[in-house]
């Protein structure tokens, strides 16, 4: 097994966290459980919809955010019901696209909308 084969399988343990999402968390820099330890769930959620290159779907921020717990937490404190992403759903419920805006508005960082077509912008210098 190589190293990526098992930061990946690593990453699995985490509650929530399948082989996509744990790819996911790879391609974000993302190598071992502990890597999320003082990470915040909403800076990933940003930069996961930025590498997708569309928003996606506002679960992702609970598995984030449920990642984060257990990373933080040590095992015999955790509180199993915390071990649940849809137990880190937010009280006022929004969009995807209105959860990205808000924390981009938040963190001082363009919109999504502005993000992307940077993007186009620079794959049409490059071509």
């Amino acid at each position: 097994m190589n190293d990526k084969q098992e930061s990946l399988k690593a990453l699995q343990q985490i509650p929530g966290v399948g082989k996509a999402v744990a790819n996911d968390l790879w391609r974000m820099g993302i190598r071992a459980v502990a890597d999320l330890k003082g990470k915040r769930a909403e800076e990933l959620y940003v930069l996961h919809n930025d590498e997708r290159g569309q928003v996606q779907d506002i679960c992702m921020l609970y598995t984030f955010r449920c990642a984060i717990y257990f990373a933080n937490t040590v095992n015999k404190a955790r509180d199993p019901e915390k071990l649940k992403w849809w137990n880190w759903m937010d009280k006022v419920k929004m969009s995807s696209v209105e959860k990205d805006r808000a924390i981009r508005e938040g963190l001082n960082r363009p919109t999504f909308a502005k993000v992307s077509a940077g993007k186009k912008d620079a794959k049409a210098q490059r071509v």
